[in-house]
């Protein structure tokens, strides 16, 4: 948390000499948050590139270029981690802390009478207005939760669908390896030449002949 404060060029004149005062309770409230504090101002360039590292230290652990510095009070510059109440209060010499805030530093408003309209519209309690509107959030949600379950639904189904189509594509895959792995055991086959197929063809038909011959035979006998 780094709590910037703006304008320090131009600075209040009501409250000038209050710039310690307010120093120390911006001091109380960041040590309460471990917040950071950098005074800056646009138009005299106070404090606008330590701003920009100090946000870079922080974001992306670059290296802190900018010591402290609290005595200027145009470029304020109090990192996290340094301050803490032991360090305030013994600086804090004029006992700045023992007064309150507000009782110092006043806003002084311009007090005027409010005179009510006659067609004013006065809001009603916000208790009351979420026990009429009760039934409506109800059914409202009942309609989420409806949406919700057909939603679920369907996303069941899309998961069932695509676990189908993996199922049946891991089926195929392991086919084709089981055929690879057929192909891989069997011998190969021997590829003859027209001559060979030929020679073997003739064989084939002698020995056919051989044995109907020799069936022949026996049957005459």
């Amino acid at each position: 948390m780094i709590f910037v404060i703006n304008k320090s060029d131009s600075p209040c004149p009501k409250y000038e000499d209050k710039a310690e005062f307010i120093l120390n309770h911006i001091r109380k409230l960041a040590i309460n948050y471990g917040a950071t504090i950098i005074y800056t101002s646009t138009k005299k360039k106070f404090n606008i590139k330590v701003l920009y590292d100090y946000i870079f230290y922080t974001l992306y652990n670059f290296d802190l270029i900018h010591s402290l510095n609290k005595d200027d009070k145009n470029s304020i510059f109090i990192p996290s981690g340094y301050d803490r109440f032991s360090l305030l209060k013994s600086s804090d010499t004029l006992h700045y802390l023992d007064n309150d805030y507000y009782e110092i530093i006043r806003d002084e408003e311009k007090i005027f009478f409010y005179k009510p309209d006659e067609n004013e519209i006065v809001c009603e309690k916000v208790s009351d207005y979420l026990k009429k509107i009760k039934d409506r959030i109800y059914k409202s949600r009942k309609s989420i939760i409806r949406d919700d379950l057909k939603f679920g639904q369907k996303k069941k189904e899309n998961e069932e669908k695509t676990k189908k189509g993996e199922d049946s594509t891991t089926e195929k895959i392991n086919k084709f390896d089981v055929f690879l792995k057929k192909k891989e055991t069997e011998p190969e086959k021997q590829i003859l030449s027209k001559e060979e197929r030929k020679k073997l063809t003739r064989e084939n038909i002698m020995n056919k002949l051989k044995k109907s011959k020799i069936k022949d035979n026996k049957d005459n006998k």
